[in-house]
C-alpha cells in the first residue's frame, strides 16, 4: 500500500495568514466593491469618518487605502477626496504593465490582438447599430484631422475607434479586456508613428462593417493589424537600441 504522505511534510499548504488591520480595510473595501455596494466612481466618505464606519485607526484606514491606490482600485483627487476608480478596467491595466514587457513581447501581444479583435470586427459587422458606425466614423475623421500634425491626439482617436468597435459588440467582458491591454500600452501606442496607410486600412475596416460584409471585414482587420505588428516591432526595436545606448523610453 503506498505510503500516505502528511500535508506537514510538504509544501503544497502555507500556513493561513493573519492580515493586519491596513490589509483587513483593503479588503473590506474590495468586497463592498465586488458587491455593488460601492460603485465605480463613487467617492468615499472623508477619512475620519471612514475610519470610524470601519472601526480601524486613522494611520491604519490610510495604510488600507494605499494598498487599494497601487493596485488602481482607488484614487486620490486633490483637493477633492479619494474615489473609486471610474475605470473598472484600470486595475487589471496595471496589472498587466506590471508583467509586460514591451521589448521582448509585441509578437505575444500581438497574438493576443490578432485572436481578439479579428473576431470583435466580425461581430461588429453582424451588431453594429447605426450609432455606433457613426461614433466610429467621427474618430476616424478626427484621426485623419490630425494625422501628421500631432501624433498624440492622431493616437487618442484611433484608441477611440477601437474602443467604440469593441463597445458596438454590446460584450462588457470584451470591452474590459481591451481597454485593459490598450491602457496598458497607452505610452507605447503614443510613441508609435501613424501613417496615412494605417488610418486607410481603419477605414476599410469600418466600410466593410457597414456593409456587413463579414469576410471583408475579417480580411481588413487581419490587414490592420499585420501593419500594425510590423509598425510595433519596428518602434521596438529602436527602443531595443535607445536602451542599449542609455536612453530611457519612459520617462
Amino acid at each position: 500500500m503506498p505510503k500516505i504522505q502528511n500535508i506537514g511534510e510538504n509544501a503544497l499548504f502555507d500556513g493561513i495568514k493573519t492580515l493586519t488591520v491596513s490589509e483587513a480595510v483593503a479588503e473590506k473595501l474590495l468586497e463592498q466593491i465586488s458587491k455593488g455596494k460601492l460603485i465605480w466612481g463613487q467617492k468615499l466618505p472623508p477619512q475620519r469618518e471612514l475610519a470610524k464606519m470601519l472601526n480601524v485607526g486613522i494611520s491604519s484606514l490610510r495604510e488600507g487605502l494605499q494598498i487599494l491606490q497601487a493596485t488602481g482600485l482607488i484614487e486620490v483627487k486633490r483637493g477633492q477626496g479619494t474615489y473609486i476608480t471610474e475605470n473598472s478596467a484600470k486595475p487589471l491595466s496595471k496589472n498587466i504593465i506590471l508583467s509586460l514587457n514591451i521589448g521582448s513581447n509585441v509578437k505575444n501581444l500581438m497574438e493576443v490582438r490578432k485572436i481578439l479583435e479579428v473576431d470583435i470586427a466580425i461581430l461588429a459587422a453582424k451588431k453594429a447599430k447605426p450609432k455606433d458606425i457613426k461614433r466610429m466614423t467621427t474618430y476616424l475623421e478626427n484621426y485623419e484631422k490630425f494625422l501628421g500634425k500631432d501624433n498624440l491626439k492622431a493616437s487618442e482617436y484611433d484608441l477611440k475607434f477601437h474602443l467604440a468597435l469593441v463597445e458596438s459588440v454590446d460584450n462588457p467582458l470584451l470591452y474590459k479586456i481591451s481597454l485593459a491591454i490598450r491602457t496598458s500600452l497607452e505610452e507605447f501606442i503614443g510613441s508609435i508613428e501613424h501613417t496615412k496607410k494605417g488610418l486607410d486600412n481603419h477605414w476599410k475596416v469600418l466600410e466593410a462593417i457597414k456593409a456587413r460584409e463579414i469576410t471583408k471585414t475579417r480580411d481588413a482587420m487581419r490587414a490592420l493589424l499585420a501593419l500594425t505588428e510590423r509598425t510595433y516591432l519596428k518602434t521596438s526595436n529602436k527602443i531595443d537600441k535607445e536602451k542599449k545606448h542609455g536612453q530611457n523610453f519612459i520617462r
